[in-house]
């Protein structure tokens, strides 16, 4: 699967030396026996752009991994397209049914395929797991080392190795 690190935990991720919580992580992403890969796009790459850690040692980082196809960055127009529609997303008694002020994370979940979320946000992996608003296979939130089990890929994820 590939990974959205949502702003609120990228100061951690990026942080040299990473923090020990997403060591785990970090050895996934960069490890080239583990085929992991971090995906980004739209407001979330603005959002990133804006955190000095990230900037100074993540932006380079991302780089790297985009040139070594490690690293996804999904056009802004597509995510953006995707992130109306899931605003408008309403359950049968009209309520909207994303609960968190990301639909733009949730908008690059369903463009991408990434199925695992590194953030901080209740609000966010209640919407991440709503299958109603993120469709199969079911989001998996990243927090800390004891959740390295859910990194991996499915069929849907742009990262996903090819055989």
């Amino acid at each position: 699967m590939c990974v959205i690190i949502d702003a609120n935990l990228a100061g951690k991720v990026f942080a040299t030396p990473c923090d020990g919580d997403f060591k785990p992580l970090w050895d996934w992403v960069f490890d080239k026996r583990k085929q992991g890969c971090i995906v980004f796009g739209g407001h979330l790459a603005e959002e990133l752009c804006r955190i000095r850690r990230v900037r100074e040692g993540g932006t380079r980082a991302l780089s790297e991994l985009k040139r070594a196809g490690r690293a996804h960055e999904i056009r802004k127009d597509c995510v953006e397209r995707e992130e109306d529609f899931v605003r408008s997303l309403r359950n049968a008694s009209g309520k909207k049914l994303c609960k968190s002020n990301d639909p733009h994370v949730v908008a690059l979940a369903r463009v991408s395929g990434a199925r695992v979320l590194c953030s901080a946000d209740q609000n966010l992996h209640t919407d991440f797991k709503n299958l109603n608003v993120v469709p199969r296979p079911k989001g998996r939130i990243y927090q800390n080392a004891t959740h390295a089990k859910v990194l991996g890929h499915t069929p849907g994820c742009i990262g996903r190795p090819r055989r």
